[in-house]
């Protein structure tokens, strides 16, 4: 199996994008044992790999992460959304740490995105239209629209009541018209969603909002708001200060005297079960 054949095989396994293949002489089990206990440890960095699957290709055995991004081929670790070889504890930070839309091929806009600011470095937001910290992060950037422009996609996933709204504001959306689309933006940012029908519109094209979805559990989404900075870096929760983390800001240290409680600025809205 070549480094080509795997986007097929995947796509086949799990209708995503590819896996690797590790087909290597098997050492005994108690030589790997004695090699794994003899190993000095010179560093050690957290994958955002949520789990493994092993998959049997003929003679060939695959291993791949559940979402289908990282996996095994040759005795190597590579990055299957840039195609790109994880080897030292900085690739994880460099790599594996960021989502690249652009090598992905992931626009927005497929996504049924509300887009708000006008500046020229992207920023996508998933939120769900209920949830009070993707409401801190769609107040705090409005005053950010000049440098960057915000593209804003809706995930249900705070339960019925959310799931209601995002349908109906992705079929406003569906008309294309200016005023319909200001309209749909103006209630995401007040989080104002009065005089909202109830019942599901009765002609919609829902495909964005599925691909949305689709994406999100594609990006292991535990909660929103999520957030993709230009250079790819990731944001589960909303930033304590969000210009300063778009502008890659290190955090101040904090006193010894005080630790300042962030965790409500942090803590993402999490699935509601219906």
């Amino acid at each position: 199996m070549t480094f080509r054949h795997i986007p097929l095989l995947l796509a086949a396994l799990f209708g995503s994008s590819t896996v690797l293949a590790a087909n290597l002489p098997k050492p005994p089990v108690s030589d790997i044992a004695a090699g794994l206990l003899s190993i000095k440890i010179d560093g050690m960095q957290d994958l955002p790999i949520s789990g493994l699957k092993m998959v049997k290709s003929g003679e060939q055995t695959v291993f791949i992460s559940s979402n289908g991004r990282f996996a095994f081929y040759g005795g190597k670790l590579m990055d299957i959304w840039t195609q790109q070889e994880i080897k030292e504890l900085a690739d994880i930070d460099n790599i594996a740490n960021r989502i690249d839309l652009s090598r992905m091929k992931l626009k927005a806009d497929d996504l049924g995105a509300v887009t708000v600011g006008h500046g020229k470095a992207q920023v996508l937001v998933f939120i769900d239209p209920r949830c009070p910290y993707c409401g801190k992060v769609m107040k705090d950037l409005q005053a950010l629209q000049d440098q960057y422009t915000f593209k804003l996609v809706m995930v249900p996933i705070l339960g019925p009541e959310s799931q209601n709204i995002v349908v109906q504001l992705a079929c406003q959306l569906e008309t294309n018209e200016t005023k319909a689309k200001d309209t749909v933006r103006d209630r995401l940012l007040k989080q104002d969603y009065a005089g909202l029908p109830t019942e599901p519109p009765v002609q919609c094209n829902k495909e964005p909002l599925q691909k949305a979805v689709v994406t999100a559990k594609l990006f292991d989404l535990k909660g929103v708001p999520f957030l993709i900075a230009p250079d790819g870096r990731t944001h589960s929760g909303a930033p304590e200060v969000l210009a300063d983390w778009l502008a890659d800001k290190p955090k101040p240290s904090p006193s010894l005297a005080t630790t300042p409680d962030t965790n409500a600025q942090n803590t993402n809205a999490t699935e509601k079960k219906p």
